[in-house]
């Protein structure tokens, strides 16, 4: 008989209720009864001292970011992370103090927000619900917690947070140069007079398309991140009081309008705005604003008459080369002392239908210049070689060449001239001159092929400027396959760089499109490999805001162009993740209208009869069931839209119950059973599923749709998975490898047959070590096919979190096909660490690091053995069905296949011999 250890008191009966709360259960008075009645209400007694020994809060955030220079002062969160100290560490209060200055904050005095000892182990997203806070302000917060046996954490170091100004309490106006031409370029510049040097100063700027900001000579940054500025546009904050001098300053920027977007953005009017905000030690406050006194340039360098464009199918036009004369530059034009009488004054535009709002994903930026790995000359042109594709731009320098001259520089995704993508062109001044195109957002390329380039080229010469939106990567896979290493460092480099302040499809040659299937593939990556991304956040605001008034999704937002129902279903599957990961309870309830009008858009199209959908669009829309290079057939009563569909359903029912909406949630559950039902009995042969309800077809990869989500039956597990060993090769084109691989590797049986046909990612590999749109013909550079860098996490080393924020999540690793893998990935709650080693064929070590205030479900694969054994250190843990008793054990039971063990907190090495 299993046994399982006794609660241990207060301290067990604080833990279940909180991992209750967390994981969006409800919490009745039957539950609090049965599980020891426990209950308190918050207090503001605040007389406890701390113990010293228990590690304070750290690594503070608020909406996500560290120390944000501006956030929307209409939902305010909270989070930290508790450093760990040893095992079974659960937050049972805390205590949070939002002051208006540093000096109050540091005498304990909450003047905004004390929120007095609140019981809950909510360490994310906590929601502020203080006094109302003013625009253009900082304030100072900190955090202390109690564990769960009432003891006290000191209080956290102090950080900070500001508030910045609705569109609506902006004075500046939007500015231009009245001009209405595509692809246009302008110069800006303001001088103003400072009579002190400034204790405080922000700048708050935003552009429609793109800008380069200078402040006396200094580059501050580029943006703003694409957006739909009539619904969800974005303005970017810049500290400036240090640059900032008493006397004159000056502020300049480049503005660029393309205007000839299909489905890579919003065209909109060209517009260009800014609004400094100046404080001195006395108290004095001054304005720096766009409007008509703003100086503007007759003309640029850039050349923009007969514009030559580049890409194909939707993403046509949606890049324009550039074209620039060097003879035509205003030297130091930037800079303070500049004569700008000649030039002409700005013109304001009416813009007052834009919407913006502060940017919380990080700043596009230029990340590391990157010398060539190799030089050639063939007689007619240079070749430099950079053995990677990268996305961003290059540096020239010239030496040589004369007044006149043009140097054009084509970019090849390949080595030689494979994978073509554009070229950029300048017109030389003469003598020792540098060309760096940074305006933004731009190419992609392994090799560039320059002509035009008088004497000899050499790597001091020339560099690749890699440039994408900063990311701080701290997930990492390592395992005993040294192909599977590579594809992991090259899926999760490739997803990085197609963050340009939002997930683009960056191969230059076609798209440069921001579409919700490549969010889903991409925006997994960087969930589990970095820290704090606020880019998935954006993601659900960009389709949110643009929503149709259907109900459905466009393909790509922000541009509000296609509809494709098996993409608009990514939407939710993206909502659940980031409440997964995040935790934020407040930002799923803002969505859940959004969801739920868009499952009653899809569930007209839903027959009464089987349970299965087959969504009707209008002509100029299409259906992409699943692109596979068009080996599985679109269309139809499908099983990848129907198992999309199912899994809609499901996330529904778990966001409804998360928020105390039991009768929908119940409802969802029901819809989602139906579908079900109609999968295996419509589209399943019983040992195999169909492609289509009107195909009698065996394609593998219509079986890992199912596999994917636990759609088969228990009984006929095995016959599917053995169906899929036995199909052959299988076509997957590129996106379709998504769904391929999570089925496989979700019914845990498959792991030695992925890691046989993951070798298909060689040519990848070999090529330019970037991901490719397919695997062999398309884009490459192109981060759809960039799903290992999660897969290996999620199912390899078994890493999936269950409840909000990490606060519970499963260990669940398939240990087949390897002889030792580890992964270690950043959350809400802090690292999470995990590995396994196979050490012999009935024997296995597996180790795990669980954050403090996280539940683990660890799986302990039971390698076909009858008699089981798991050791945790030298400890013996489990024997003969029988669990040892340990305080951080919350519950154990055998499965079929493992044995499950619910842990808290803490370092552990368990092994299973």
């Amino acid at each position: 008989m299993l046994e399982t250890s006794k609660p241990a008191r207060i301290s067990r009966r604080l833990f279940l209720l909180s991992a209750q709360w967390l994981m969006g259960r409800p919490l009745t008075l039957g539950w609090v009864l049965r599980h020891g009645g426990l209950f308190h209400r918050p207090s503001t007694n605040t007389g406890e001292t701390a113990n010293k020994e228990l590690p304070a809060p750290a690594e503070l955030l608020v909406n996500g970011v560290p120390a944000p220079l501006a956030i929307d002062k209409s939902d305010i969160r909270f989070s930290w992370l508790i450093p760990p100290a040893g095992r079974g560490q659960v937050q049972a209060a805390y205590r949070v103090l939002v002051a208006s200055s540093p000096q109050l904050l540091g005498q304990g005095h909450g003047d905004l927000w004390d929120s007095g000892r609140v019981i809950s182990a909510q360490s994310a997203a906590v929601v502020y619900q203080g006094h109302p806070l003013t625009v253009y302000s900082s304030y100072w917060w900190k955090v202390c917690i109690w564990d769960d046996r009432g003891g006290r954490t000191r209080y956290s170091e102090a950080a900070t947070f500001e508030i910045g100004p609705p569109i609506a309490q902006w004075r500046a106006s939007f500015i231009w140069d009245g001009a209405t031409t595509v692809n246009h370029f302008i110069y800006l510049r303001k001088q103003f007079h400072l009579q002190a040097k400034p204790s405080r100063a922000r700048a708050y700027v935003s552009a429609h398309n793109d800008y380069l900001l200078y402040l006396n000579g200094v580059p501050l940054g580029m943006g703003p991140a694409r957006s739909d500025p009539f619904r969800f546009g974005q303005y970017n904050t810049y500290n400036i009081t240090e640059t900032l001098v008493e006397g004159t300053n000056v502020f300049a920027a480049v503005g660029h309008w393309l205007g000839t977007w299909n489905d890579s953005g919003v065209n909109a009017r060209p517009a260009f705005i800014l609004e400094g905000h100046i404080e001195f030690a006395d108290g004095a406050e001054q304005k720096v604003l766009t409007d008509g006194t703003w100086k503007v340039a007759p003309r640029t360098a850039f050349l923009e008459s007969n514009p030559t464009y580049f890409g194909a199918a939707g993403g046509s036009r949606n890049r324009a080369a550039i074209q620039y004369d060097a003879r035509l530059e205003q030297d130091g034009w930037t800079e303070l002392n500049f004569d700008d009488s000649a030039w002409l004054h700005a013109t304001p535009v009416d813009c007052s239908d834009y919407k913006l709002h502060a940017q919380l994903v990080a700043p596009q930026a230029e990340q590391q210049d990157l010398r060539p790995i190799g030089i050639k000359h063939d007689g007619a042109a240079w070749s430099v070689d950079f053995g990677k594709c990268y996305d961003g731009w290059f540096q020239l320098v010239m030496h040589n060449n004369r007044p006149g001259d043009l140097v054009r520089v084509e970019y090849f995704q390949l080595d030689g001239r494979g994978g073509p993508s554009g070229w950029d062109q300048y017109t030389c001044k003469g003598g020792l001159e540098t060309w760096r195109p940074n305006i933004g957002r731009h190419a992609t390329f392994r090799t560039l092929r320059i002509t035009g380039y008088a004497g000899e080229l050499t790597p001091a010469d020339v560099c690749a400027v890699w440039a994408y939106t900063s990311a701080d990567v701290g997930g990492s896979f390592h395992c005993s396959s040294d192909l599977l290493n590579d594809i992991f460092f090259m899926s999760e480099r490739s997803a990085r760089q197609n963050v340009q302040q939002g997930i683009i499809s960056v191969d230059a040659n076609r798209e440069q499109s921001p579409w919700l299937a490549d969010s889903w593939n991409a925006g997994c990556v960087l969930l589990y490999n970095h820290k704090n991304t606020m880019v998935i956040d954006k993601i659900i605001q960009d389709y949110a805001a643009e929503q149709l008034s259907i109900g459905n999704f466009y393909a790509c937002s922000p541009a509000a162009v296609y509809q494709i129902p098996e993409w608009s279903m990514y939407w939710p599957m993206l909502l659940w993740q980031q409440y997964l990961f995040f935790g934020d309870q407040r930002s799923l309830e803002d969505r859940y209208p959004n969801l739920v009008a868009f499952l009653n858009w899809i569930r007209q199209y839903q027959d009464k009869e089987t349970g299965l959908i087959n969504p009707v669009l209008r002509p100029r829309d299409w259906r992409i069931s699943d692109y596979a290079g068009g080996s599985m057939p679109s269309g139809g009563y499908n099983i990848a839209t129907n198992s999309q569909y199912y899994e809609n359903l499901r996330i529904a029912s778990k966001a409804a119950a998360v928020l105390g909406k039991t009768f929908e949630a119940d409802d969802f559950r029901r819809q989602s059973e139906i579908v079900k039902q109609g999968i295996n009995t419509h589209l399943f042969s019983g040992t195999h599923y169909y492609s289509r309800t009107d195909r009698n077809d065996h394609f593998a990869l219509a079986s890992a749709w199912a596999l994917r989500f636990n759609l088969a039956p228990d009984d006929a597990l095995d016959a599917v998975v053995n169906f899929i060993k036995t199909s052959g090769p299988v076509s997957i084109g590129g996106y379709g490898g998504d769904a391929w691989y999570s089925g496989a590797l979700n019914s845990r049986k498959l792991g030695e047959y992925v890691v046989r046909d993951l070798v298909r990612y060689k040519a990848m590999l070999e090529g330019n070590d970037t991901n490719w749109e397919t695997f062999d013909t398309g884009e490459y550079n192109h981060a759809w096919t960039c799903y290992p860098a999660y897969l290996f996490h999620k199912y390899i080393c078994g890493i999936q979190p269950t409840g909000g924020g990490f606060s519970t999540f499963d260990i669940r690793p398939d240990v087949s096909g390897l002889a030792w893998a580890r992964s270690e990935i950043p959350t809400v709650k802090g690292v999470l660490r995990t590995g396994w080693e196979r050490t012999g064929s009935t024997s296995l070590v597996l180790t795990a690091e669980v954050p403090p205030n996280s539940l683990a479900r660890i799986y302990m694969p039971k390698l076909q053995q009858q008699r089981t054994r798991i050791f945790e250190g030298n400890q013996l843990l489990w024997k003969e069905k029988k669990v040892a008793r340990a305080e951080w054990i919350a519950s154990a039971v055998e499965t079929a296949e493992d044995i499950v063990l619910e842990v808290r907190s803490g370092l552990y090495k368990f092994t299973v011999t």
